[in-house]
């Protein structure tokens, strides 16, 4: 028999795209229903490789996809550096977790350059109900975002680097 409409693809099968062994999603999969995660809104954001800690990684993941910038100060100005050295990086990402539902997964298999973490965001027993995914300002792979006019409020604002 044939199936009713498309459906949205299932985290499992996002996971498997971003290339995520079958081992790894088992694991991701329990650490998000330890933590009451709703699997059907949960939503990849990034992997990151730290030879550090999960700290470091949090620090990359933040210094990666998020970015202040000003209207007129290019990326690579020393302006953007020293801003980006003020942002309290503890602080944004107690924000992501309480807002967003943001959360770190350590996965169990460590290479040869450090240990690989999951960035996934979703509403759990933290978060229940997740602030708007779409002020992240980025897509993610098992959303289909409408395209929109840009907010001139982005034009100053700490948003997700793409």
């Amino acid at each position: 028999m044939g199936r009713g409409p498309a459906q949205e693809l299932t985290f499992e099968f996002v996971l498997s795209e971003q290339g995520v062994s079958e081992k790894d999603i088992g694991w991701v999969l329990s650490k998000l229903d330890s933590q009451e995660y709703l699997l059907t809104d949960c939503h990849y954001m990034a992997r990151i490789l730290s030879n550090e800690s999960e700290t470091k990684a949090k620090d990359i993941f933040i210094n990666r996809y998020f970015a202040l910038s000003m209207k007129g100060v290019s990326r690579e100005s020393k302006i953007s550096e020293l801003l980006q050295e003020c942002i309290d990086k503890k602080k944004v990402w107690t924000l992501l977790e309480k807002n967003f539902g943001v959360i770190c997964i350590r996965l169990p298999d460590e290479s040869l350059n450090g240990e690989t973490y999951l960035f996934v965001c979703g509403p759990n027993k933290k978060c229940p109900e997740v602030i708007n995914i779409d002020l992240l300002g980025c897509s993610f792979p098992n959303v289909r975002k409408e395209s929109k006019t840009q907010n001139p409020l982005e034009m100053s604002s700490l948003r997700l680097a793409g």
